[in-house]
Protein backbone atom coordinates (compact mmCIF):
# COMPACT_ATOMS: atom_id res chain seq x y z
CA UNK A 1 0.00 0.00 0.00
CA UNK A 2 1.28 3.56 -0.45
CA UNK A 3 3.26 5.17 2.48
CA UNK A 4 0.49 7.48 4.88
CA UNK A 5 -0.91 7.65 7.94
CA UNK A 6 -3.66 5.75 9.30
CA UNK A 7 -6.81 7.30 10.47
CA UNK A 8 -6.13 5.04 13.63
CA UNK A 9 -3.06 7.39 14.19
CA UNK A 10 -5.10 10.73 13.66
CA UNK A 11 -7.99 9.27 16.07
CA UNK A 12 -5.12 8.41 18.84
CA UNK A 13 -3.71 11.83 18.69
CA UNK A 14 -7.33 13.33 19.00
CA UNK A 15 -8.02 11.57 21.67
CA UNK A 16 -4.94 12.36 23.50
CA UNK A 17 -5.78 16.34 22.78
CA UNK A 18 -9.46 15.56 24.37
CA UNK A 19 -7.78 14.24 27.33
CA UNK A 20 -5.66 16.88 28.33
CA UNK A 21 -2.63 14.62 27.62
CA UNK A 22 -0.42 16.59 25.01
CA UNK A 23 2.57 18.37 27.02
CA UNK A 24 4.52 21.14 25.55
CA UNK A 25 8.13 19.38 27.45
CA UNK A 26 9.52 18.25 23.98
CA UNK A 27 9.39 21.87 22.43
CA UNK A 28 12.15 24.17 22.20
CA UNK A 29 12.61 26.63 24.48
CA UNK A 30 11.60 30.03 23.47
CA UNK A 31 14.01 31.31 21.14
CA UNK A 32 12.55 35.27 21.83
CA UNK A 33 13.23 34.80 25.82
CA UNK A 34 14.83 31.69 26.33
CA UNK A 35 11.73 30.30 28.64
CA UNK A 36 11.56 27.16 29.10
CA UNK A 37 8.95 25.20 27.03
CA UNK A 38 7.12 23.41 30.04
CA UNK A 39 6.00 26.83 31.14
CA UNK A 40 4.37 27.42 28.09
CA UNK A 41 0.52 27.24 28.79
CA UNK A 42 -2.25 26.32 26.08
CA UNK A 43 -3.01 29.21 23.46
CA UNK A 44 -5.43 28.15 21.36
CA UNK A 45 -6.59 24.84 19.43
CA UNK A 46 -7.15 25.17 15.26
CA UNK A 47 -8.42 22.33 13.29
CA UNK A 48 -6.45 21.05 10.22
CA UNK A 49 -7.37 18.61 7.73
CA UNK A 50 -4.87 15.99 6.77
CA UNK A 51 -5.12 13.97 3.56
CA UNK A 52 -4.31 10.05 3.73
CA UNK A 53 -4.71 7.24 1.25
CA UNK A 54 -6.97 4.63 2.19
CA UNK A 55 -7.65 1.59 0.01
CA UNK A 56 -6.15 3.63 -2.51
CA UNK A 57 -8.13 7.18 -2.60
CA UNK A 58 -6.47 9.97 -0.93
CA UNK A 59 -9.08 10.99 1.98
CA UNK A 60 -9.44 13.90 3.99
CA UNK A 61 -9.12 13.45 7.95
CA UNK A 62 -9.87 16.38 10.69
CA UNK A 63 -7.98 16.80 13.88
CA UNK A 64 -7.11 19.49 15.68
CA UNK A 65 -3.46 21.14 16.57
CA UNK A 66 -2.38 22.86 19.25
CA UNK A 67 -0.66 26.28 20.05
CA UNK A 68 0.94 27.07 22.73
CA UNK A 69 2.41 30.62 24.05
CA UNK A 70 5.32 31.56 25.61
CA UNK A 71 4.41 33.53 29.26
CA UNK A 72 7.48 35.61 28.96
CA UNK A 73 7.47 37.38 25.63
CA UNK A 74 3.39 36.13 24.35
CA UNK A 75 5.30 34.11 21.22
CA UNK A 76 3.48 30.97 20.07
CA UNK A 77 3.71 27.52 18.30
CA UNK A 78 2.17 24.87 17.01
CA UNK A 79 2.91 21.58 18.43
CA UNK A 80 3.25 18.86 15.38
CA UNK A 81 2.39 15.53 16.38
CA UNK A 82 4.10 12.80 14.61
CA UNK A 83 2.48 12.17 11.48
CA UNK A 84 2.54 15.92 10.94
CA UNK A 85 5.16 17.97 9.04
CA UNK A 86 4.60 21.86 9.44
CA UNK A 87 2.26 23.59 6.44
CA UNK A 88 1.30 20.41 4.69
CA UNK A 89 -1.80 18.34 4.50
CA UNK A 90 -0.32 15.00 3.74
CA UNK A 91 1.08 12.83 5.94
CA UNK A 92 4.95 12.85 7.19
CA UNK A 93 4.63 8.38 6.17
CA UNK A 94 3.54 9.81 3.00
CA UNK A 95 5.43 13.07 1.88
CA UNK A 96 8.99 11.24 3.33
CA UNK A 97 7.89 7.79 1.58
CA UNK A 98 6.84 8.95 -1.61
CA UNK A 99 10.49 11.38 -1.86
CA UNK A 100 12.25 8.84 -0.75
CA UNK A 101 10.86 7.01 -3.41
CA UNK A 102 12.44 9.02 -6.36
CA UNK A 103 15.59 10.19 -4.49
CA UNK A 104 16.87 6.55 -3.66
CA UNK A 105 16.25 5.20 -6.66
CA UNK A 106 18.94 6.05 -9.62
CA UNK A 107 16.49 5.67 -12.38
CA UNK A 108 12.85 6.55 -11.01
CA UNK A 109 11.13 9.69 -12.70
CA UNK A 110 8.41 11.56 -10.93
CA UNK A 111 5.58 9.52 -13.17
CA UNK A 112 7.65 6.05 -11.73
CA UNK A 113 7.49 7.55 -8.38
CA UNK A 114 4.04 7.88 -7.41
CA UNK A 115 3.24 4.24 -8.71
CA UNK A 116 3.21 1.89 -5.47
CA UNK A 117 2.03 -1.97 -6.04
CA UNK A 118 1.58 -0.93 -9.80
CA UNK A 119 -1.27 1.34 -8.84
CA UNK A 120 -1.47 5.19 -8.26
CA UNK A 121 -3.76 6.52 -5.48
CA UNK A 122 -6.88 9.18 -6.79
CA UNK A 123 -9.28 11.32 -5.37
CA UNK A 124 -12.60 10.23 -5.16
CA UNK A 125 -15.16 11.51 -7.02
CA UNK A 126 -13.02 13.63 -9.49
CA UNK A 127 -11.08 11.12 -11.49
CA UNK A 128 -7.75 12.79 -10.57
CA UNK A 129 -4.70 10.74 -9.51
CA UNK A 130 -1.99 11.25 -7.39
CA UNK A 131 0.59 13.91 -9.34
CA UNK A 132 3.85 13.73 -10.29
CA UNK A 133 4.30 17.23 -9.14
CA UNK A 134 3.14 16.95 -5.80
CA UNK A 135 6.64 14.76 -5.28
CA UNK A 136 8.84 17.52 -6.81
CA UNK A 137 7.39 20.24 -4.18
CA UNK A 138 7.50 17.73 -1.27
CA UNK A 139 10.96 17.30 -2.12
CA UNK A 140 11.68 21.10 -2.76
CA UNK A 141 10.33 21.52 0.61
CA UNK A 142 12.26 18.38 2.37
CA UNK A 143 15.51 19.71 0.54
CA UNK A 144 15.21 22.79 2.86
CA UNK A 145 15.84 21.48 5.82
CA UNK A 146 19.33 21.37 6.11
CA UNK A 147 19.60 22.85 9.75
CA UNK A 148 17.09 20.32 10.80
CA UNK A 149 19.42 17.04 9.43
CA UNK A 150 22.44 18.84 10.75
CA UNK A 151 20.62 18.56 14.43
CA UNK A 152 20.04 14.90 13.51
CA UNK A 153 23.80 14.27 12.38
CA UNK A 154 24.71 15.81 15.88
CA UNK A 155 22.24 13.64 17.97
CA UNK A 156 23.03 10.36 16.26
CA UNK A 157 26.72 11.35 16.91
CA UNK A 158 26.07 11.47 20.34
CA UNK A 159 24.48 8.53 21.02
CA UNK A 160 26.55 6.98 18.74
CA UNK A 161 30.78 8.33 18.15
CA UNK A 162 31.34 5.13 15.98
CA UNK A 163 28.54 5.30 13.69
CA UNK A 164 28.58 5.64 10.18
CA UNK A 165 25.89 8.19 9.07
CA UNK A 166 28.26 10.77 8.15
CA UNK A 167 30.20 8.75 5.82
CA UNK A 168 27.24 6.99 4.40
CA UNK A 169 25.55 10.48 3.57
CA UNK A 170 28.96 11.76 2.20
CA UNK A 171 28.98 9.12 -0.07
CA UNK A 172 24.98 10.25 -1.86
CA UNK A 173 25.03 11.00 -5.79
CA UNK A 174 22.24 12.70 -7.49
CA UNK A 175 21.85 11.33 -11.32
CA UNK A 176 22.40 14.30 -13.86
CA UNK A 177 19.19 13.52 -15.36
CA UNK A 178 17.19 14.04 -12.54
CA UNK A 179 18.54 17.90 -12.33
CA UNK A 180 18.72 20.81 -14.67
CA UNK A 181 20.75 23.33 -12.55
CA UNK A 182 23.05 23.47 -9.36
CA UNK A 183 20.53 24.55 -7.11
CA UNK A 184 17.68 21.94 -7.96
CA UNK A 185 20.72 19.22 -7.11
CA UNK A 186 21.58 21.11 -4.06
CA UNK A 187 17.77 20.44 -2.91
CA UNK A 188 17.62 16.75 -4.25
CA UNK A 189 20.77 16.14 -2.50
CA UNK A 190 19.59 17.70 1.15
CA UNK A 191 16.18 15.78 0.67
CA UNK A 192 18.21 12.67 -0.27
CA UNK A 193 20.11 13.12 3.25
CA UNK A 194 16.99 14.04 5.27
CA UNK A 195 15.82 10.84 4.16
CA UNK A 196 18.23 8.60 4.81
CA UNK A 197 18.87 10.61 8.61
CA UNK A 198 14.91 9.64 9.21
CA UNK A 199 15.62 6.42 8.71
CA UNK A 200 18.54 6.18 11.17
CA UNK A 201 16.43 8.20 13.39
CA UNK A 202 13.65 6.01 13.84
CA UNK A 203 15.70 3.30 13.93
CA UNK A 204 17.79 4.87 16.93
CA UNK A 205 15.47 6.93 18.92
CA UNK A 206 12.08 5.32 17.95
CA UNK A 207 10.64 8.18 16.91
CA UNK A 208 10.51 11.08 13.66
CA UNK A 209 12.81 13.59 12.87
CA UNK A 210 9.84 16.08 12.78
CA UNK A 211 8.60 15.65 16.22
CA UNK A 212 12.14 16.16 17.52
CA UNK A 213 13.08 19.34 15.26
CA UNK A 214 10.79 20.10 12.85
CA UNK A 215 8.55 21.61 15.46
CA UNK A 216 11.49 24.56 15.69
CA UNK A 217 10.00 26.07 12.29
CA UNK A 218 6.97 26.64 13.69
CA UNK A 219 7.74 28.91 16.01
CA UNK A 220 6.30 32.90 14.58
Amino acid sequence: MPPTATLDDIKAYQSKIEKNQISPDVLPACPRCKVSSSFFKIHAFRERRFLIIVDLFVTAVYCALIRFICPGCKKTVTYYPDFAIPYKHYTRQSIIGYAGAYVETQTATYQQAIITENTVAGYPGSGRTFAPSTIHRWITTLGGFVRTTQKVLDLLLQQNPCSSICRNLALLKIPHQKYKSQRRKNILLNCFKLVISEKAFLKTFKTSIFTKFAIRCAFR
